[in-house]
């Protein structure tokens, strides 16, 4: 059968870190962070006015939208004032088209 004891691995001598090696570790980790950040901020300076030029051009189209659609007064859903809204009557005539008459053209 195979043992394996890994309290011994674990409880094993501690040596410590060499003072270079640390400075090194560091050194490496302030260079990786300087280097991320100046990769966000310039992503940033990029991306920021795309994003807004983005925006400003939907809000505009959607503007001119709702305008079309009559939706540029400043409450859309109000009651029409009595004597200020505009009447459109459609007049026609009916018949009564009986079976077998000839249609019209």
């Amino acid at each position: 059968m195979i043992r394996v004891n890994l309290y011994e691995q674990l409880a094993g001598q501690r040596t410590r870190m060499p003072r270079w090696a640390s400075w090194l570790t560091m050194a490496a980790s302030l260079v990786l962070g300087v280097t991320l950040f100046l990769l966000a901020a310039s992503l940033a300076l990029i991306l920021i006015p795309v994003v807004l030029a983005a925006g400003a051009i939907a809000a505009w189209r959607l503007k001119s939208k709702l305008k079309a659609a009559g939706f540029d007064q400043r409450d859309p859903f109000a009651q029409a004032r009595a004597g200020t809204a505009r009447v459109e009557v459609i007049d026609a005539e009916y018949r009564i088209i009986e079976p077998g008459e000839p249609p019209r053209r």
